[in-house]
């Protein structure tokens, strides 16, 4: 009897033991998946030698190193307000115990790991959907299949926040679906520290509330009161304090401008994030999001619905503004969530037939209207991973062939979708976006790798820490007139040394913290620098009178003067390799019984075949030939400095984008009465 009454039993126990092998297995899929990816973006690091997104890199890695040397935030001595500090709290240790390479690639590697993680928050999201296990692997693979995982190897803070959004939205939904304490808890504790990774993860705490109102009405006091008190108080902190002081960096974000352009940059990152995703998915996960089904479906949708909203108006008013791109890095955080969708449209049985038709129509109809090399060219591709591989695919078949193929493809995918909706096939539609994903990783991160190679080849040496490696301490970089800043921040980011900066005459500031404009004294002096002086010769020529040279790397010159550096004679105007520019001035200055006296000498050319040209110095016009030298000499008697200006009639645009007129030799300026002392020049 005992027996005849166990066996009704085994059935149950048997398809407890089959979920939990199922469970089980997926568990272990999930962290295959996890590791591989970790792997395969710690390869692709290996390959990103040097930074390349400024200046917000150095950004990031100057806090670190404030922090690891036990000080507040800073960037060259001034306090930064700053409030995304997660990744430099977590990058800090590198900084303090390591040398920069070695803290760099461990930066490198630890947002591979983080960005890997990513997949974890979405397959739980897609099991507490009522996925299946392995759609919801499916969904995990796009995650990490997405081009947008090569911001793994730069030192932003996008690979921390990437995961901890998603982990937000997924404890949004149950905290939405489910109240309770412990729910809402672990949203608010995620959605901070993913804004405090990313401030533009403010948008979640409203994006949840729209969430809460839309699913339970008028009940969403009682159910989220938690939450509405708790966001409560940091909102009325910052209406007390002022949102500038809040936001710190961030504060232009309230002057930003609300026109029309808003709303063609929104379209257009809406457009081309659908590209992003393989469009195949879109069709059906919108449908899906406009027809939940059951509470947790409905605040899936409309966290997902509001959180698209929110982030879209972020990106659109930040291109409105001064930076006229697609915005895919303010943006990519949303296309996990679009294999969910999908799954939910596949789970309820493909419905809105119509709807998924008309969608795919649209989508191909726009493709084949709208070539994506006007998005993809120059620094449109800046922060979209996505272009970065359709200009990867144009360098191989051509830009015409390129925008071709892409309209081909979102063409054949809008097909796909419309033939998955009336015949199935949902698990070879996620394939094919997770192919498409894998391919576009491809590109980004080749074409990734060859544009930080050829940074590293351009504006480093080999030793990348030269500055560091001389034992120089409190090194002032002098950022000069004409010189691009990206130069001069790839030496700020590899050499600690360098702790301040300053401008002389035009020069633009390698970002917004502490670069004073230096004054030159009567005398030559440059007041308020003291040690070494890193000097950027790019588009000027500097000879000082009391400074010895200690090393040079490109355009650069690290100098050690007897006091405070005073200069003999500057030319600015004048490049690296002898090029003058169309107008500029020559400088000299007294020597210590405050005279100006001397002959000034340099010599004119142009490289044979060229077009004769002609520039004026002071008052005097010379004629200027190709394979021909035109000797200049000034003889020079006053008392403190002494200047002459040229400019040229004409000028010629150089392959490396500079416009440039004649060559010049070094200028040379001997002092009457005085034997040729030895001079330092830059």
């Amino acid at each position: 009897m005992a027996v005849d009454a166990a066996l009704p039993a085994i059935p149950r126990a048997t398809a407890l033991g089959r979920r939990l092998t199922q469970a089980l297995t997926a568990r272990v899929g999930l962290t295959i998946l996890v590791g591989v990816s970790f792997l395969l973006r710690a390869v692709g690091s290996a390959a990103h030698p040097a930074p390349r997104y400024f200046p917000d890199e150095y950004i990031y890695t100057a806090l670190s190193r404030a922090l690891g040397s036990g000080t507040a935030p800073s960037v060259r001595g001034e306090p930064a307000h700053f409030p995304a500090l997660l990744e430099p709290l977590l990058a800090a240790p590198f900084h303090a115990l390591f040398s920069p390479e070695t803290a760099y690639r461990l930066t490198q590697l630890e947002n591979a790991l983080f960005m890997s993680l990513a997949a974890v928050p979405v397959y739980l999201l897609a099991r507490r959907l009522e996925i299946s296990a392995g759609y919801a692997l499916g969904c995990a693979a796009f995650t990490v299949a997405l081009p947008d995982l090569v911001f793994s190897s730069y030192t932003l803070a996008d690979p921390l926040a990437f995961p901890l959004a998603l982990a937000a939205v997924c404890a949004g939904v149950v905290a939405v679906a489910q109240p309770s304490r412990r729910a809402q808890l672990a949203f608010l504790g995620l959605a901070l520290l993913a804004t405090l990774a990313r401030i533009q993860f403010v948008v979640l705490p409203a994006a949840f509330l729209v969430s809460a109102l839309l699913v339970d009405r008028t009940r969403v006091v009682r159910a989220q009161r938690l939450p509405l008190v708790l966001f409560a108080v940091p909102v009325l902190a910052a209406l007390a304090v002022g949102p500038a002081h809040v936001l710190g960096y961030y504060s232009q974000v309230a002057h930003l401008h609300i026109g029309r352009q808003l709303a063609h940059w929104v379209a257009v990152d809406v457009f081309l994030l659908v590209l992003a995703s393989g469009a195949l998915l879109i069709p059906g996960a919108l449908v899906a999001i406009a027809r939940p089904r059951g509470r947790t479906e409905a605040a899936f949708s409309t966290l997902a619905a509001a959180l698209i909203c929110g982030l879209l108006l972020e990106a659109g008013l930040y291109a409105s503004n001064g930076s006229p791109r697609f915005q895919e890095r303010y943006l990519f955080v949303l296309l996990p969530l679009v294999p969910v969708a999908f799954c939910l449209y596949l789970k309820h049985g493909r419905p809105g037939r119509r709807a998924v038709g008309a969608l795919s129509i649209a989508l191909a109809v726009i493709a084949a209207r709208t070539p994506l090399s006007g998005y993809s060219a120059a620094l449109g591709k800046t922060d979209s991973p996505f272009l970065g591989a359709v200009s990867r695919l144009e360098e191989v078949t051509g830009t015409a062939n390129a925008s071709l193929l892409v309209a081909l493809l979102a063409t054949s995918a809008a097909g796909a979708a419309i033939l998955v909706s009336r015949r199935g096939g949902g698990r070879y539609a996620l394939g094919g976006a997770i192919a498409v994903g894998v391919a576009a990783s491809i590109g980004a991160t080749l074409g990734d790798a060859a544009t930080a190679r050829q940074v590293r080849r351009d504006y480093l040496p080999a030793d990348k820490s030269w500055v560091d490696s001389t034992g120089a301490h409190g090194v002032t970089l002098v950022q000069t007139a004409g010189a691009p800043p990206v130069a001069a921040i790839e030496q700020l980011y590899w050499n600690r040394s360098v702790t301040q900066e300053r401008r002389l005459g035009d020069a633009v500031a390698t970002d917004v913290y502490a670069a004073p404009p230096l004054r030159i004294g009567r005398d030559g002096s440059l007041p308020g620098v003291h040690g070494p002086v890193l000097f950027q010769g790019y588009a000027a020529t500097a000879r000082f009178q009391n400074a010895a040279t200690i090393a040079s790397a490109g355009t650069f010159t690290l100098l050690l003067a007897d006091g405070t550096p005073r200069l003999r004679l500057l030319e600015e105007g004048r490049f690296f390799d002898g090029w003058l520019g169309q107008t500029g001035r020559l400088r000299l200055w007294p020597d210590a019984s405050g005279q100006t006296t001397g002959t000034l000498r340099f010599a004119l050319s142009l490289p044979p075949g060229s077009e004769p040209a002609s520039v004026t110095f002071g008052g005097t016009r010379y004629e200027v030939e190709a394979g021909r030298s035109t000797n200049v000499v000034y003889r020079v008697d006053v008392r403190g400095p002494w200047s002459l200006r040229f400019e040229a009639a004409s000028g010629r645009w150089l392959a490396d984008q500079r416009v440039v007129s004649v060559r010049s030799s070094v200028p040379r300026f001997d002092r009457a009465g005085a034997p040729a002392a030895p001079t330092a020049s830059a």
